[in-house]
């Protein structure tokens, strides 16, 4: 998710912009004054993943949340890059402009090794991650399954504990593999499916307003069939592997901040710190109290300055 009314580039003073491309990776370069913004496309277990850095140095590696897109860290990364920080921020498996992972046999474990493929690639295979929402619990399974990569942790209004613990996963991801329900499917369900996540966006800028310009195009930009596919198959892994993940956090070693907003509509911030603080042994706590679920985008300069310090100091 975009922040609403913003362009790209609003807020940051570009004079001049050189670009060039690069025939075997698809790169497109920008060199601003002090760093340079870069987005490209790799792949991994052939799979092609869309992506873009910016600044130099020590790599962090975002991931966004479900539904969502690379864009949804823009803001803050171009905030914040310096020579010293890179962040690399990616359109997850099967969303924006990245391909969907497809695991010969069913793994609920797969994505981990997509990430841990593309930290190798992209972060010379050690990394500081931030994970948003959905993408928090994403970063807490790289974590476990490959330890020695991730050199510290940032969970921005992390989902780890639903307000319905009880959900069942969703059936609509494995009848749309039939070619007549898919068919079907992709013509019926986005229609139906446009009130439920303009409700969602609604609670996720809550308690900002949001125009109805730009919700309107985000409602129209997410109901695209085979994002909403994405959107459930990832929580349907979620729902699966949650109980799992829980049980796992005391394997972690590495530092951890979660930064939660007050105002949260999603999920409640303190039972995803109970969570975290009853599983992980060096985990740190920091509040933005007016803020809700989309502080990246609502509250990125206060996301910001409390980040830096931790990825400083965990890189």
């Amino acid at each position: 998710m975009r922040k609403f009314g913003l362009s790209a580039n609003q807020g940051f003073a570009i004079p001049l912009i050189f670009r060039k491309r690069s025939v075997s990776m698809h790169v497109q370069e920008e060199y601003h004054m002090a760093f340079r913004n870069k987005t490209a496309s790799l792949t991994v277990l052939e799979t092609r993943i869309s992506y873009f850095e910016v600044g130099a140095g020590k790599p962090v590696l975002m991931l966004h949340g479900n539904p969502g897109s690379k864009n949804d860290f823009l803001e803050l990364a171009e905030g914040f890059a310096s020579n010293d920080i890179r962040f690399v921020s990616l359109d997850r498996p099967g969303h924006g402009n990245s391909e969907e992972l497809m695991p010969e046999t069913p793994d609920l474990w797969y994505d981990a090794k997509a990430y841990a493929e593309i930290i190798k690639k992209t972060c010379s295979g050690k990394t500081y991650l931030v994970g948003y929402s959905l993408g928090a619990f994403l970063a807490l399974k790289i974590a476990l399954q490959n330890p020695e990569m991730v050199t510290g942790l940032g969970l921005i209004s992390p989902f780890l504990a639903p307000k319905n613990a009880s959900e069942a996963p969703s059936s609509i991801p494995d009848l749309a593999r039939s070619p007549f329900l898919g068919t079907v499917m992709g013509i019926i369900f986005p229609m139906f499916a446009g009130g439920k996540i303009r409700r969602h966006l609604i609670d996720v800028y809550s308690p900002k307003t949001v125009s109805e310009a730009g919700l309107d195009d985000d409602v129209k930009r997410y109901t695209n069939f085979e994002f909403l596919l994405s959107t459930m198959r990832d929580k349907n892994d979620f729902i699966r592997l949650r109980e799992e993940v829980q049980k796992r956090l005391p394997e972690l070693k590495c530092s951890v901040l979660a930064i939660l907003g007050g105002k949260d509509a999603i999920c409640d911030p303190n039972s995803q710190w109970e969570v975290l603080s009853k599983g992980l042994s060096k985990v740190q706590r920091a509040d933005i109290p007016e803020g809700g679920h989309g502080i990246p985008f609502t509250h990125s300069k206060e996301v910001g300055e409390l980040l830096l310090p931790h990825i400083k100091a965990n890189s």
